[in-house]
């Protein structure tokens, strides 16, 4: 991935399921709002029963590899999602930015039975790209 490369956005969502088909149920609207496509679905119920994780993947419109670009996908996301979700703090350490949204009571108005979500943003570093320092952003 070149500076110009459109950054990915990988939005993990963790939710009290059965089966992989009922998480994937639980998402659909979800995956459907955010004009993401299902990349994997997971059960972690060996770490909490009932449990199951989903990926989407979608692009960004945002190119670059740096601290800045990183952060403000997953901000812009975050906005996407409602005013709820843009409180919540960015870390970054490129080649990634996250943000992780732990309140059940949230998460659930955008799934039911929803959890947690994970929104990662992705780059690829060029090689001779300076190192860089782990940074938290605040919104």
């Amino acid at each position: 991935m070149d500076a110009h490369s459109e950054l990915e956005l990988l939005i993990t969502v963790v939710v009290g399921a059965q089966d992989e088909a009922s998480a994937r149920a639980a998402c659909e609207d979800l995956v459907r709002r955010v004009g993401g496509r299902v990349v994997t679905v997971g059960d972690c119920s060996d770490e909490e029963p009932g449990c199951w994780s989903l990926t989407m993947s979608r692009g960004t419109g945002e190119t670059g590899w740096h601290v800045a670009a990183l952060s403000r996908v997953v901000r812009n996301f975050l906005r996407e999602l409602g005013p709820g979700y843009a409180r919540h703090r960015v870390a970054c350490a490129p080649p990634t930015a996250w943000s992780v949204v732990d309140d059940p009571e949230l998460v659930g108005e955008l799934v039911p039975a929803g959890e947690r979500l994970l929104i990662e943003a992705w780059s690829e570093e060029p090689e001779d790209a300076p190192d860089h320092q782990e940074s938290t952003v605040d919104n």
